[in-house]
């Protein structure tokens, strides 16, 4: 499935087109994946779902808050299961197996912890009542001119919160740089047939969103290590060192990409175009 509005089609027909094919892809991952599999997708439709109505935030805000709240809770009930994936993959990037056995079999362990298929019913339900009011959303008088409002807005906040986040250096700050880079890069790839510029800014947000997204889950591994840094013995230190070089690399290349793609100053996203 592609996601991109059909600029074939008015702005609502679009935006409810692509609502109705998230949720449906959504579904049918739960029925036809691994529960993990599950949770990774399920959890990323309801991210581009929030994404579609950000884009549309300042025009309708009562059917934003209704829907984005909707689809955050859902996202909310399988993060539990996603933080324990992250922070499994975050190990198998900085370490061998064999290297680390104690730290890797706690990490096992760990993971051992997420959930059976049975917690996906609730998720179910709630996107078929989601799905079902899609049909209803009062777009009638949108026009494709206010989803450039929406693009731009994204943008800006972006930038805001890459300075915050470059110089803090923290966690929280730069997960929330991701998640505003991440509908950035959403709207980008959803707007690129009515504003094929943007097309060539997906690429490298994806890899502005993944480094980020990297960066977050070696913070998780850390966090976890350290507070069973007895149970790790004397493979804590070299751990956390291997972790801590691969987020300094990371980090450079969050700021270099930051840079090209939300530079200070002035920036002119698609002047010109209506």
């Amino acid at each position: 499935m592609v996601y991109r509005l059909n600029s074939q089609q008015t702005l609502a027909e679009a935006i409810i087109a692509t609502a109705q094919a998230e949720v449906a892809a959504a579904i049918t991952a739960l029925d036809a994946l691994s529960e993990q599999e599950a949770v990774h997708e399920v959890r990323k439709h309801c991210k581009k779902m929030r994404a579609l109505l950000r884009l549309i935030r300042a025009d309708h805000k009562a059917l934003y808050r209704l829907e984005n709240a909707h689809y955050r809770t859902l996202a909310n009930r399988l993060s539990t299961n996603r933080d324990l994936v992250s922070i499994h993959d975050a190990f198998a990037a900085i370490a061998a197996p064999t290297d680390f056995p104690r730290a890797h079999a706690f990490i096992i362990g760990h993971s051992d912890r997420l959930g059976d298929r049975a917690a996906l019913g609730p998720v179910g339900a709630l996107l078929l009542q989601g799905a079902g009011r899609i049909p209803a959303w009062p777009l009638a008088r949108l026009r494709w001119k206010q989803s450039k409002h929406g693009l731009l807005s994204t943008y800006r906040h972006a930038c805001t919160l890459k300075t915050a986040a470059i110089s803090r250096k923290s966690a929280e700050a730069l997960h929330t740089y991701r998640k505003r880079t991440k509908d950035h890069w959403y709207h980008c790839r959803l707007l690129q047939e009515r504003y094929p510029p943007l097309a060539e800014r997906c690429a490298p947000l994806e890899a502005l969103a993944q480094a980020l997204g990297d960066w977050r889950d070696l913070h998780l591994l850390c966090t976890l290590l350290r507070a069973e840094g007895e149970a790790m013995s004397d493979e804590l230190t070299p751990l956390l060192d291997a972790a801590g070089q691969r987020q300094a690399t990371l980090f450079h290349q969050i700021k270099r990409l930051g840079a090209e793609l939300f530079p200070t100053g002035k920036f002119a996203l698609l002047e010109g175009h209506k």
